[in-house]
């Protein structure tokens, strides 16, 4: 399954990658949410791998709007496209993130930076990876050494949630980075480059591999109320571990 995982993520890295410097169509599908052609033709791409040597798995992707296939023990969580408003734009940092799950439970995960080559990947009790050298969350345990990335959601009623607890954690913590790719986000906290990730309107297909990352690198991932994490949650607060509790104690009041 990673095989087949990093063999989609190429092929739809390809394409992205191909098409980046290109004029785009660029059409709305709701409220601050864009699709491009090129989702489009990397969803396809990582289709076909899929179904090319797992036919009977189920699919779950962000641009088809719903499962493609019936309901299946194996399923196939998949953003062709993630930071697809920096994508449109011309900005060179957007990701392909492809997780599958078993009876509900992550397996693999592949992160894919196409224009950094950057392969970020991890299989359930093996260990995080990026471009085969083993994966370790950081070890800042003050909250004033910390650096966040903050999700910023479309839905007003999110994106206040993320501006209140901006505000309460602004005056804790170290810095603050707004990069626009959930997937690349929680594959910098499994690499240690930051120390928490954070966002309060999430799709599955935009956290599922990015958390199983994190998990296999030594980190920690919950609701941010300290609550039970799960991949149709919407939301996530993504650590090294060693500053979890102390972020959940400023968070959870403003849920």
């Amino acid at each position: 399954m990673i095989e087949t995982a990093v063999a989609a993520a190429r092929a739809a890295g390809r394409i992205l990658r191909d098409r980046f410097d290109q004029p785009h169509d660029v059409s709305s599908k709701g409220l601050r949410d864009v699709v491009t052609e090129a989702d489009v033709l990397a969803q396809e791409a990582i289709v076909a791998q899929i179904r090319a040597r797992f036919p009977g798995h189920q699919i779950l992707t962000e641009e088809a709007g719903h499962a493609l296939g019936p309901a299946a023990d194996y399923c196939w969580i998949v953003d062709p496209l993630d930071g697809t408003t920096n994508y449109a734009r011309g900005i060179p940092h957007f990701s392909v993130s492809i997780a599958a799950e078993h009876e509900g439970v992550l397996q693999t995960a592949v992160v894919y930076d196409p224009l950094g080559e950057r392969l970020f990947h991890a299989a359930r009790g093996e260990g995080a990876f990026l471009n085969g050298r083993r994966l370790h969350v950081s070890e800042r345990s003050r909250l004033i050494d910390t650096l966040l990335d903050l999700g910023w959601a479309r839905s007003p009623a999110a994106r206040d949630l993320s501006s209140r607890v901006a505000r309460t954690l602004g005056p804790a913590i170290g810095s603050v980075r707004t990069m626009g790719s959930a997937a690349l986000g929680l594959a910098a906290v499994a690499a240690g480059w930051e120390d928490v990730y954070f966002h309060s309107e999430l799709a599955p297909w935009d956290m599922a591999a990015g958390a199983l990352l994190v998990r296999e690198a030594g980190g920690v991932v919950t609701r941010p109320d300290g609550t039970p994490w799960d991949v149709f949650g919407g939301m996530c607060l993504a650590t090294n571990g060693y500053v979890h509790q102390a972020l959940v104690e400023l968070i959870a009041p403003e849920m």
